[in-house]
């Protein structure tokens, strides 16, 4: 199916949509009637991959419409080469286990890199009709790197929900940079990472790290730092520093209610990756983007109001009540949101845009977006959750902290966008 991404050259973007929607609407209705025989699970209803690759297709064709469905051909081929190249390669050649999932191999996640950065590569080249310059093949490939870790995440939903969508808007986002105004304030490399080898050892001899989550640390702290400058350290400094202490507030109490951080809320090395990410890559692409102060601080945002929300409502929310239906539930069930909650929430945001204006890396008159947006990704998180338990599946822990980042940094991006082009700002375009 993935060589029908081709015809994106010729289709324009309501045609190729209307494709994508009729094979939607075939693999969700007619296909059970005589194609189970390809399903993974003979004996299911339908197959929830085969579903949500029409579906992910028919999303990347209208958000990335026009003159960006040659990026949305190029995910959509990812997800048509890469995933089974990782699939073939991870059960016939096997080999060591990826640590932070031991389902999967390191073989598939290089074999889903590979193959899946070929098959955009060459897919973006015919879709676009022109040729390939060094710095869009580069791009490509750091997308389908992207998508093949992302894809080898342990997340509880489906690979093409996962994975296609960061990967998508990473792509738009880098192709639509603008040279960014000059940097200052930035340290060298060497000076980034000796200041955070220093702050990782106390933090770790203070009990508030373990070892991994130490050295992880050092690592995005020298990379923010020496990427982003000192005001973005500064940001991250915030989120690390009332994060830990929201943890360690009423820890007794936490532990007595079934709520409390495991390993006496010591951040560990998946903790790092979750919150620190994606804003580490916004921070590296900087000196490309005018306005990555915004979303840079939007992530941290979204994850401190994310935490906030988690550790203070659990200690004094007494009652909580579900987001999406309204009900009483369990303080500390998955999603469950307290009034308590929700105003730390806020001033988890809030801290952040702050300390974001304080620092020079988002303007004063933003602040707000970056409340928003942070506030945005909180609550999201908390209706996935809260879907989760209401139809039958479960979120990673880490990667609904990643999600809500992500969706804090998209929320950052529509709101400034918008405003910059003074209407509604849908698809991805250059503003």
């Amino acid at each position: 199916m993935g060589f029908f991404a081709l015809t994106l050259r010729w289709l324009d973007w309501k045609a190729a949509a209307a494709v994508a929607l009729a094979a939607l609407l075939f693999n969700l209705f007619l296909l059970p009637r005589f194609g189970r025989g390809i399903y993974r699970d003979a004996g299911a209803s339908r197959d929830t991959g085969i579903v949500s690759y029409a579906a992910m297709v028919l999303i990347l064709i209208v958000l990335f419409r026009d003159r960006y469905l040659p990026i949305a051909a190029a995910v959509w081929a990812m997800m048509a080469f890469g995933d089974p190249a990782a699939t073939i390669a991870g059960r016939l050649v096997g080999g060591p286990r990826l640590p932070w999932n031991r389902e999967k191999t390191w073989i598939g996640l290089v074999s889903d890199w590979a193959f899946g950065g070929a098959a955009c590569v060459l897919v973006f080249r015919f879709v676009a009709a022109r040729p390939l310059e060094p710095e869009p093949v580069a791009m490509l490939m750091g997308g389908a790197a992207l998508f093949a870790f992302l894809e080898s995440v342990r997340s509880g939903l489906d690979d093409n929900l996962v994975a296609a969508p960061p990967t998508a808007f990473f792509l738009a986002w880098v192709s639509a940079a603008v040279p960014a105004p000059g940097a200052g304030g930035r340290p060298g490399v060497w000076l980034a990472l000796a200041v955070n080898a220093v702050l990782a050892m106390a933090a770790h001899r203070a009990h508030a790290v373990s070892l991994s989550g130490a050295i992880a640390g050092a690592l995005a702290g020298a990379w923010i730092l020496a990427a982003g400058g000192w005001g973005a350290y500064a940001v991250l400094w915030c989120f690390f520093l009332v994060g830990t202490l929201a943890s360690k507030a009423g820890y007794r109490e936490k532990e007595k209610r079934g709520t409390a951080q495991p390993g006496r809320a010591r951040r560990g090395a998946k903790h790092v990756a979750a919150n620190c990410l994606l804003a580490a890559l916004i921070a590296w692409l900087s000196p490309f983007q005018a306005r990555w102060g915004i979303v840079f601080a939007a992530c941290f945002a979204a994850a401190l109001a994310d935490t906030l929300a988690t550790e203070l409502g659990s200690l004094y929310g007494d009652r909580a009540f579900s987001p999406t239906g309204g009900g009483r539930l369990a303080v500390g069930t998955p999603g469950a949101v307290s009034w308590p909650g929700l105003g730390a929430a806020l001033a988890g945001a809030a801290l952040i845009a702050l300390t974001g204006a304080v620092s020079g890396v988002v303007y004063p008159s933003d602040a707000w977006i970056v409340v928003v947006a942070g506030f945005s990704g909180a609550l999201a998180e908390s209706f996935v959750h809260d879907l989760g338990r209401r139809f039958s599946f479960r979120l990673d822990h880490e990667f609904a902290n990643a999600f809500n980042t992500f969706v804090g940094a998209v929320v950052a991006v529509e709101i400034a966008a918008s405003l910059a082009k003074g209407s509604f700002y849908f698809p991805v375009e250059r503003v």
